[in-house]
């Protein structure tokens, strides 16, 4: 099945098993987004992940005076939102056309219900790639804090 070859691509499934990645690839829906338009807006609560198949997000944080972060091919945004359906921190803007698969949080979590040990294996695998992103992200703020001129 090609959606989940595509989901088996992007780092926060590499791990899952493919029968899993089947479940959910089933819950799967395919977007495509002009360049300029907001795919998450600030405050958002869209209860999604979106994978970024093709393209390039700019996602602007919420104060505005952190430079933006962009995503691309094999990326994911939304994770957060996708587990604890929060608002969104900032906004996602497609730079250019951006094809997505989108998963609802409640599509998947409908598909899993009756596989435990499935719905087990894909937020184990998910919370393990984002403690890694989480981990890496306290690396680097500690070596630009250790970098930072002493006053």
């Amino acid at each position: 099945m090609d959606t989940v070859r595509a989901l088996k691509q992007v780092i926060l499934f590499k791990d899952v098993p493919d029968p899993v990645l089947e479940l959910v690839a089933g819950t799967a829906e395919e977007l495509s987004v002009p360049a300029g338009q907001t795919i998450i807006a600030l405050k958002d609560t869209p209860n999604a992940l979106f994978v970024i198949r093709h393209g390039t997000v700019r996602v602007v944080p919420e104060n505005g005076k952190a430079p933006p972060i962009f995503f691309g091919t094999g990326e994911t945004i939304g994770d957060g939102l996708f587990i604890d359906g929060g608002q969104a921190g900032g906004t996602a803007v497609a730079v250019e056309r951006v094809d997505l698969l989108v998963l609802r949080s409640s599509r998947v979590a409908d598909a899993l219900a009756g596989h435990p040990e499935a719905g087990y294996q894909l937020y184990r695998a998910i919370a393990r790639s984002l403690a890694g992103r989480l981990r890496r992200a306290i690396g680097m703020i500690t070596f630009s804090k250790e970098r930072e001129p002493q006053a």
